[in-house]
Parts: structure tokens; sequence; C-alpha cells
């Protein structure tokens, strides 16, 4: 009888650490996927920012008033005359 009853307490032990074990894990689980979630949830919502005002800008350049001044604005510079190198096929430099 003494060995039968170390015999279910042994399988007892063993089963509640089995269970406290899995539940660990998946707690563990569950509060790392949760803080994924709330990654990508902020992630999606630069997102739409960054798309709202997108729309705007686009909605904005769609009339293509002060078009060549918005283009100066984001660095590039106007040409005024065009100089062209050409290169033979001897290896020969001549600008235009």
């Amino acid at each position: 009888m003494l060995k039968n009853t170390k015999l279910f307490c042994g399988l007892l032990v063993i089963t509640f650490s089995v269970l406290l074990g899995g539940t660990i894990y998946e707690l563990t689980d569950i509060s790392e996927k949760t803080y994924s979630i709330g990654e990508i949830q902020n992630q999606n919502k630069s997102i739409k920012k960054e798309i709202a005002g997108l729309r705007v800008s686009l909605s904005e350049s769609a009339a293509l008033n002060n078009f060549e001044d918005k283009i100066l604005g984001q660095g590039f510079e106007q040409i005024g005359k065009i100089d062209y190198i050409i290169v033979s096929s001897n290896g020969n430099i001549a600008s235009r």
C-alpha cells in the first residue's frame, strides 16, 4: 500500500509539474504575441498617418499649382543649358 501511495504522489507531482510548465509556456507565448500585436498596431497607425499625408500632398499637387516651386523645394536645380559629353570609340572625349 505504501508503494502505491508513493507512486501516486510521484505521478501527481510529475503531472502537476508538466501542467505548470505548460501553463508558464503558454502565458509567455501569449504575452509575446500581445506585445507583437501592439507593435504592429503602432506601425499601422503611423502608416495610416503617412498615407493620409500623401493623399493630402497628392491632392495639392494634382492641381499643378506652383509645381516648379515644389520641385525646387525638393532640392532639384533648374537647368539653363544642357552640356553633352561625347566619347568616341577610340577613347577621345569631346564636349559640346
